[in-house]
């Protein structure tokens, strides 16, 4: 802004105040001038503040939906980890182990993962088991038959692998956020002949809510059961079951930035100026910071995973296949690694998930130590692993799965119960042949992984 003339200084510099004033007349034209002035700038003011406030609720309410969506995505990704587990199926629908079922499920899905209520059942409709708050209960056999909860069953059956739904659903006089999978088949990802189901549920709660408004930025954020208001509009999202019924509203405050600043716009013209100035600055530098932060945020929430804080699925797909295309361009060599942590049942089986899970975090640690800083490195299954090693041929892929393996044979991993555990690593290496896709090269290395578990294990074999 440039900077304002002085008034002290008079054009003519011999100028001498002997002349008369201005006449009266001018005086009031001179005043409403400054006047219509004002009213302008006030004008522009207020239009200012209520696009604003429009931008703020549209963004609000665009950062509700991101983030009830995300949560959905968690619920799903801890649902799919137990729909592809043999086990779970084996002592859940055909021994009906309930001792398994307390230790891995119960108390063990709340605290670790905030599952509320863990709802077993099978393909004609008929519970196996009901936790709720980590408790056993019984549910009511015709809470099975109702429509919106037989069409979340069918979109599972309809949807592509994993074949995981969610959606909105009521319990208990209380409104959940419910996914609903498949068992399927550990070996081939295919579904398993009696078709049945999990459902894992979250109860949207006043802790609930208000711990998704500190997680994702959402000051104010509520749970409304009541009808919404003609006027609630864009300061609600409702939530739907299946069949169009709203449960519940998610409500907020309405953010108001010309209620909070505008009566230190009432000033003389020079300050209104200096003042809006440095407001408008300071607002959207913060508005700027806040955005960078919150995408950030929601960019590491999607595409890392929980639990080792590498690339997920769905990121080392996309990451995996722009470096095929560029590798196709510049005729780059390209190899996979696909790896799987031997008899890493057996630590879930004897010393609970929670020690799992540490092993796996410390696996992908060791593992993002001994590869490149450019090598992709995702998490693609349970205890499956990829690696695609940028610009390597099969030396020296075959170099990197060796060190690999040896570095994790010979590490003491710590476990829960003060002692260490030996764990050792089978790795399936295969060489891109130039032309082929992402899902052909993950074929081979696979094959070239169980190839090395044929063989004892705690091996490197390549395709």
């Amino acid at each position: 802004m440039s900077e304002p003339r002085s008034l002290m200084n008079s054009p003519d510099e011999d100028y001498q105040l002997t002349h008369s004033l201005p006449s009266r007349s001018v005086i009031p034209l001179i005043l409403s001038l400054f006047g219509i002035s004002l009213v302008s700038i006030i004008g522009l003011v207020i239009m200012t503040f209520v696009s604003m406030e429009g931008l703020t609720e549209d963004n609000f309410k665009l950062r509700v939906n991101t983030a009830f969506d995300i949560e959905a995505m968690r619920q799903q990704t801890v649902l799919q980890e137990y729909s592809f587990w043999d086990e779970a199926h084996q002592k859940l629908i055909v021994e009906r182990d309930e001792d398994w079922a307390e230790d891995h499920i119960g108390e063990y899905l709340q605290d670790n993962y905030g599952i509320d209520l863990v709802w077993v059942f099978t393909a004609d409709m008929k519970t196996v088991l009901t936790f709720k708050d980590g408790e056993r209960v019984t549910i009511s056999a015709s809470e099975l038959q109702h429509s919106d909860l037989q069409t979340l069953v069918q979109a599972a059956i309809d949807n592509d692998m994993p074949h995981i739904t969610s959606g909105y659903r009521e319990f208990f006089g209380s409104p959940y956020l419910v996914s609903i999978g498949m068992f399927l088949d550990e070996s081939d990802d295919q579904k398993r002949g009696d078709d049945a189901f999990m459902l894992f549920a979250d109860r949207l709660d006043r802790e609930k809510i208000q711990n998704v408004g500190d997680v994702y930025l959402l000051p104010g954020l509520r749970l409304s059961t009541e009808p919404s208001s003609e006027n609630a509009g864009s300061l609600e999202v409702s939530l739907y079951n299946s069949k169009g019924r709203a449960l519940a509203s998610l409500n907020w405050d309405e953010a108001s930035p010309s209620e909070k600043y505008f009566v230190q716009l009432l000033l003389p013209v020079v300050l209104i100026f200096i003042v809006m100035s440095w407001l408008t600055w300071r607002l959207l530098a913060r508005e700027y910071a806040n955005r960078q932060l919150y995408s950030s945020h929601l960019i590491e929430l999607a595409t890392k995973d929980f639990l080792t804080n590498i690339s997920n699925r769905r990121e080392f797909y996309l990451r995996a296949n722009h470096e095929i295309n560029r590798s196709h361009r510049e005729q780059a060599p390209l190899a996979l690694l696909m790896m799987d942590l031997d008899h890493f049942k057996k630590i879930n089986d004897s010393l609970g998930h929670s020690a799992g899970d540490d092993v796996l975090a410390e696996f992908a640690g060791l593992v993002q130590e001994n590869i490149r800083e450019f090598d992709i490195f995702g998490r693609v299954g349970g205890e499956e692993f990829a690696v695609l090693l940028v610009a390597a041929d099969l030396a020296q892929a075959e170099e990197t799965a060796e060190r690999i393996r040896r570095v994790i044979s010979e590490h003491a991993f710590p476990s829960l119960l003060g002692s260490f555990l030996q764990c050792t690593v089978s790795i399936g290496v295969a060489v891109w042949d130039g032309e082929e896709a992402l899902d052909r090269l993950m074929v081979r290395s696979d094959e070239a992984l169980y190839a090395a578990k044929d063989q004892g294990r705690n091996r490197v074999s390549v395709a």
